[in-house]
């Protein structure tokens, strides 16, 4: 049997094709770590919207118990307590504590607690 120089070889893939199948690897493997990515964050967020959830009650308890002393959080959080002063409509002054949650790295937003201050 002769072989014909002109025909094209019988099986193999062109250059073109080899890098095409490669450009569509690298944008599949892009999108795929994307993906992993943006679920790892939500993930971390939906979390620390849980612990926060948990954190409500338990700086609500400690600040009517001790309005006087900061209560304990958890390490990535932080806390300040500013107090403020507001005047009813009888013209008497009330004293709200306000507990500001914060989480490092600014992941929620933070989450406000004002809690009135009608200790004797």
């Amino acid at each position: 049997m002769l072989h014909n120089p002109s025909s094209p070889p019988a099986g193999g893939f062109t250059l073109f094709e080899v890098l095409a199948a490669l450009g569509l690897c690298a944008l599949l493997a892009a999108t795929t770590a994307s993906a992993i990515a943006f679920a790892g964050r939500a993930e971390r967020i939906a979390a620390r919207r849980a612990e926060a959830t948990l954190l409500i009650p338990n700086l609500y308890a400690s600040q009517r118990l001790r309005p006087d002393d900061l209560p304990e959080v958890p390490r990535p959080w932080q806390i300040e307590q500013p107090s403020e002063f507001r005047t009813l409509p009888d013209d008497s002054l009330c004293e709200w504590n306000r507990i500001r949650l914060t989480v490092a790295g600014n992941e929620i937003p933070p989450l406000a607690l004002a809690i009135l201050n009608d200790a004797p």
